[in-house]
């Protein structure tokens, strides 16, 4: 539901997405969460499959790759959604609403990519 959100989202104007600051807020909380959809069902499958405990966000996401749950390219793009995560929670720069947009525009196969290749290694069984 929330990567239909996202992609819904993701159609809006560019013009209309960039001056509308209820969009911006939406994107942001969005992406959050589907940040931290990707980092918790991360650590939940390391953790099931008692795989090396990460040291970091980023590197649950190296775990994965490690464990073969991920192939390299997606992990490479993946750790950068765990820095999206920090940058929308901790809010450690002004947020830029042009990179948001281009997220909204871009990444978010991303996502779709991480449902599959973690509902294939579940189903895969036990490691």
């Amino acid at each position: 539901m929330l990567l239909r959100d996202l992609r819904s989202l993701a159609e809006t104007a560019r013009d209309d997405y960039l001056r509308d600051r209820r969009l911006h807020a939406q994107a942001e909380r969005w992406l959050q969460l589907a940040a931290e959809c990707v980092l918790d069902i991360a650590h939940h499958l390391i953790a099931d499959r008692g795989w090396r405990t990460p040291s970091s966000y980023r590197d649950a996401i190296g775990v994965l790759a490690e464990s073969g749950a991920l192939d390299e390219e997606l992990a490479s793009q993946l750790v950068r959604w765990a820095g999206l995560r920090n940058v929308l929670v901790h809010v450690y720069i002004d947020i830029d609403h042009e990179r948001i947009f281009e997220i909204l525009q871009s990444d978010l196969d991303q996502l779709q990519r991480f449902a599959e290749a973690v509902t294939r290694t579940v189903s895969d069984g036990p490691a």
